[in-house]
């Protein structure tokens, strides 16, 4: 499921740092958990599953802003009074109308200590679901995150799109989450092959990458970054495995809003 929120902006509060992704995170968690507390603290602290890995299947854009906005330092200043934003989720149809409402008439501040921005959601659409075929173009709407961990290093190492691998990383990483949201257990071998039958694999990159880093948890002692790229890409696999990642999100840390896309 995928849905517009339509914001307007307080004009009192209209400066965003620019790494606000991980304060939007944190108000997506507590407008669920304001509507279910306990499905929320499920998806904070557990999430699905699949052998060692943990996904919380929900994905969103950077917020759009419309039509002024200026970079001031390491702050977005915003001078228009409407914005957009869409939120995508991996969910059952039958609790997609519960969810619609969760975002209803929303008031929201994100921010640091040294800013903040304030949005009122004026409406919730219910985006149309693109038709999902085995071959597909789409673009980001904010960068997607892979990464790895070499042998003789004990930090991730962020991949960039002409990284050796870095298609297997891509698909790879769509099937655990995949796989995590199934009733039935299957090895990632097993389904990787299945699915290879029934349509190769390929990704291939249409546009020149763009390096984003963001910092996450900023100015705490606990501050990580992370790196992402926005592209635009063709891919190619089952049309099943493109609907979720269109919907949970392509590659890592979707639920601090990497990896949300829009076909074109």
């Amino acid at each position: 499921m995928r849905l517009r929120l339509r914001l307007t902006v307080d004009r009192r509060l209209c400066t965003l740092p620019m790494n606000y992704m991980y304060f939007l995170s944190a108000w997506i968690y507590k407008t669920i958990h304001a509507g279910d507390s306990d499905f929320s603290t499920w998806l904070h602290e557990q999430g699905y599953r699949y052998e060692n890995k943990r996904f919380k299947l929900f994905t969103f854009s950077r917020v759009f802003i419309h039509p002024r906005w200026k970079r001031v330092g390491d702050r977005l200043k915003i001078f228009s009074g409407r914005a957009e934003l869409q939120i995508s989720f991996y969910v059952d149809q039958a609790v997609e109308h519960f969810v619609i409402g969760l975002f209803q008439n929303q008031r929201f501040t994100i921010g640091d200590r040294k800013s903040k921005a304030g949005f009122m959601v004026q409406t919730v659409e219910r985006l149309s679901e693109p038709e999902f075929t085995p071959e597909m173009r789409f673009r980001c709407l904010s960068p997607i995150c892979l990464s790895r961990t070499p042998d003789d290093k004990s930090t991730a190492e962020y991949l960039a799109p002409d990284a050796g691998g870095y298609a297997q990383y891509f698909f790879d990483n769509l099937l655990y989450k995949y796989l995590s949201a199934q009733p039935v257990a299957v090895t990632i071998d097993e389904m990787r092959d299945k699915m290879q039958r029934t349509q190769p694999f390929s990704l291939e990159i249409l546009s020149d990458p763009k390096s984003h880093l963001e910092k996450i948890k900023a100015e705490r002692p606990e501050q990580i970054f992370v790196r992402g790229y926005f592209y635009d890409f063709k891919i190619s696999a089952p049309p099943e495995l493109l609907a979720f990642g269109y919907h949970a999100g392509f590659g890592e840390k979707n639920s601090l809003g990497f990896g949300c896309v829009e076909q074109f």
